[in-house]
């Protein structure tokens, strides 16, 4: 990995730790999204995959478990 693709990494785990917890598992969710875009846009200029869609069914996918956990409920969300 490059050492700036490092550093990016390390600043948003560190920028991270201060993200408000407003749902159990909600500090983790974000870093995990954050985590596979940043995933999503090595791959991309990589092998030049379709990385919209990628992120918004990642998206789609972190609001679900927003809304599961705001809610106490589970939501169909079309595709």
């Amino acid at each position: 990995m490059p050492l700036n693709d490092k550093k990016i990494i390390s600043i948003i785990l560190e920028q991270g730790a201060g993200v408000p917890e407003r749902c159990p598992g909600y500090r983790e969710e974000i870093l995990d999204v954050i985590g596979d875009i940043i995933s999503y846009e090595r791959s991309h200029r990589v092998e030049a995959t379709n990385i919209q869609k990628k992120i918004n069914d990642k998206c789609d996918a972190a609001a679900r478990f927003l809304t599961e956990k705001r809610d106490g409920t589970v939501t169909e969300v079309e595709s």
